[in-house]
């Protein structure tokens, strides 16, 4: 049997699209505070005062670290997926899933470097490959392994975050912004190399560790049918209990960096920060799993969902989009925006995106760069075309 055939014909779980549709969503409204201002500007509360505050608020509420948590979820999830789907149609599961992570970590590079130095598509490649040593463990064991990378986070948060931000001077900050809208390309891209290299080696010492525990996470709610219509008391639970709490502790979170308190009890906050975060995106999970199930919104689930099944297209998408508003080689709008007017950008791009999404999986199977993906992955060309 053609193992793309068979993998593309069978029908989808639901909820994994909205849930990959509203990530994306969360994850840019996130990525572009960094797009579009320097990193030292991004970090500082207090660098916008006013409405610009309040913009700031919002996000380090509620979008700060929560859909990254669910997208990794998600990621964990995937790979039991596609082996219950390889093993139902008596494929190879080891050599194209390895194969999978050695071309994401290919991209995840060439996006690193080219577009947005906060890639994550790197990390997700190294760290399937350590969920995929564990795939034959039960959910309980799952369970049990996660926690110990969310223990070094938690740890790990308390450690970088007492020590105080790294302040960058105001001519490194000029530089940056001239070497953002002037360029030349060569400085750009040296730059952003640079950078990327610096957050993947900074982010070793507790959002990396995270990451791999949602990873373990997500597979684990997967093998336990938490993502399937029939646990509908566990998504209501999840959303009764994770929204209201994990918002109000967020918020909590918020007030302390707006507080500026440091030290020790900086790091504290930060490592609260983990856990509360992480009820947050439990607590968004179950309420779209709900809104899914329930037929609400179905137009605009039905959009989203489009968005989700080309997750990785989007994604990378948004990265080019945010070359093109900020660098010199489009708008060289870098510094110049508002955080408000950053929100608005997200909210404008990420509506085209649905229409967009929702226009090409009309005639399409799947999104360009999925496509390609799989294609290299397979080592044939899935059919594209409906």
């Amino acid at each position: 049997m053609d193992e793309t055939r068979a993998d593309i014909s069978r029908p989808r779980l639901a909820s994994l699209d909205a849930l990959r549709g509203v990530a994306i969503f969360g994850i840019f409204m996130v990525n572009i505070q960094f797009m579009g201002m320097p990193f030292d500007w991004a970090t500082d509360p207090h660098r916008t005062g006013g409405a610009g505050a309040w913009a700031w608020a919002l996000t380090s509420t509620f979008f700060e670290s929560n859909f990254v948590a669910i997208f990794s979820m998600l990621f964990g999830a995937g790979l039991v997926l596609q082996q219950s789907h390889a093993e139902e149609r008596g494929a190879p599961f080891a050599a194209p899933y390895l194969r999978r992570m050695g071309l994401l970590m290919l991209m995840g590079l060439a996006h690193g470097v080219l577009l947005f130095m906060g890639d994550i598509l790197l990390l997700y490649s190294v760290l399937g490959v350590v969920l995929f040593l564990f795939r034959g463990a039960q959910a309980r064991t799952l369970l049990f392994i996660g926690a110990v990378p969310l223990l070094v986070s938690l740890i790990g948060a308390v450690v970088i975050h007492s020590l105080g931000p790294m302040e960058t001077s105001a001519e490194e900050i000029s530089a940056q912004i001239q070497r953002v809208r002037e360029g030349p390309l060569t400085d750009l891209l040296a730059g952003r190399a640079v950078a990327f290299v610096f957050w993947m080696i900074l982010s070793s010492f507790w959002f990396n560790w995270r990451v791999l525990s949602m990873l373990f996470l997500g597979a684990a709610l997967m093998k336990l049918g938490f993502f399937e219509e029939r646990r509908r008391g566990w998504h209501a639970r999840a959303a009764l209990v994770g929204l209201p709490l994990g918002g109000a502790l967020e918020a909590l979170v918020t007030w302390s960096r707006w507080a500026d308190t440091d030290g020790v009890v900086a790091g504290l906050w930060e490592s609260a920060h983990q856990l509360s975060s992480l009820l947050l995106a439990l607590g968004y999970t179950g309420g779209i799993i709900l809104i899914v199930h329930s037929g609400a919104l179905r137009s605009l689930v039905r959009g989203v969902s489009c968005v989700g099944r080309t997750s990785l297209s989007n994604y990378v998408l948004q990265s080019v989009v945010a070359n093109v508003l900020f660098t010199f080689m489009g708008f060289a709008w870098f510094g110049e925006c508002t955080r408000w007017g950053l929100v608005g950008i997200v909210f404008v791009t990420y509506g085209l995106q649905i229409v967009a999404s929702s226009l090409w999986m009309r005639r399409f199977r799947m999104g360009p760069l999925e496509w390609a993906w799989r294609t290299a992955t397979y080592l044939r060309r899935p059919p594209l075309l409906r």
